[in-house]
């Protein structure tokens, strides 16, 4: 089976999108699925720490900890809400019968593209690339949601965008200036929180 996913994966990395339908399918694959959705949206929290760290930014071990570890598990547990959200629109919108498990394979597949997120190591462009890995998931998770579902069209972008937009606003909430629990290019947020407050305290003490 970990042949099988390696070149799933391979597949997908070729924009072969006919994996969704093919994990969608196989209940052997639920368990990859999850571990691979675990594992890309690890590699996208160390990217993030991995910039935060060349950055000089300071305190690399208990981001390393907020961000790599509890942020992941945040993460993860968006994501998956990310999908109890598609799930109700789609069902209300469409009253079509949407197969959880074909679902949640899929999706966990889509998630590969975050691992690009390790190259936030890379100075100067950094945040774009973290920018890149999360808009690409978001693409994925499109096709995925279509090829799982059966469903196309306008109801599959209101479905995931609804869904992505509860991760992304909840992780947003998360990166603050003293608990960096958030993964790749949002703790980017965390510092510029920090610097916004600050610069609010100066004009406060100023006046």
């Amino acid at each position: 089976m970990a042949v099988l996913t390696v070149r799933r994966i391979r597949r997908l990395g070729l924009l072969d999108f006919s994996v969704f339908d093919e994990v969608g399918t196989d209940p052997r694959a639920t368990v990859p699925s999850l571990m691979i959705a675990s594992g890309s949206m690890m590699m996208l929290s160390v990217g993030g720490w991995l910039w935060w760290i060349t950055s000089g930014l300071g305190d690399s071990s208990a981001v390393l900890l907020k961000s790599v570890v509890i942020g992941s598990l945040f993460s993860i547990a968006l994501w998956l809400a990310w999908l109890v959200v598609v799930y109700v629109i789609l069902q209300r919108v469409t009253q079509s019968d949407v197969n959880v498990e074909r679902l949640v394979r899929a999706a966990g597949m889509a998630t590969t593209p975050l691992i690009i997120g390790l190259l936030m190591v890379i100075p100067s462009i950094s945040f774009g690339i973290g920018i890149v890995a999360i808009g690409t998931w978001v693409i994925t998770t499109h096709a995925a949601i279509e090829r799982a579902t059966g469903i196309s069209g306008r109801p599959v972008v209101i479905a995931n965008g609804a869904g992505f937009a509860v991760w992304a606003l909840a992780m947003s909430v998360l990166a603050t200036s003293t608990n960096q629990i958030a993964p790749g290019p949002f703790l980017a947020e965390s510092i510029w929180e920090a610097v916004t407050t600050y610069d609010y305290a100066q004009i406060v003490i100023n006046s």
